[in-house]
């Protein structure tokens, strides 16, 4: 399992690094489960909203699981207003 641990805002301005980071952790040799801890993390929009689908679309297309995790307030309604809680995010 690889742990990627995000941290801060996540806009327009970090959206393509974001992108880049997951779609290397998605196609990491060795790795089966790619976890995306949102602990620390106070904002997504639509740029980081697509950096997460990316590294979604890879894992799962590598044969290898994409979590998202504790997200909370703002960051966990937009997962759920988007509808990717359900894709996305562990169920409890």
């Amino acid at each position: 399992m690889l742990r990627v641990c995000l941290a801060g805002e996540f806009d327009m301005s970090v959206g393509d690094a974001l992108s880049r980071a997951l779609l290397e952790a998605a196609g990491r040799p060795g790795v089966t489960r790619v976890l995306v801890d949102l602990t620390h993390t106070r904002l997504i929009d639509s740029h980081a909203i697509a950096g997460l689908v990316a590294g979604y679309q890879a894992a799962t297309s590598a044969g290898r699981s994409f979590t998202v995790v504790n997200g909370r307030g703002l960051v966990q309604q937009v997962l759920d207003i988007t509808g990717l809680s359900e894709v996305l995010c562990a169920q409890p």
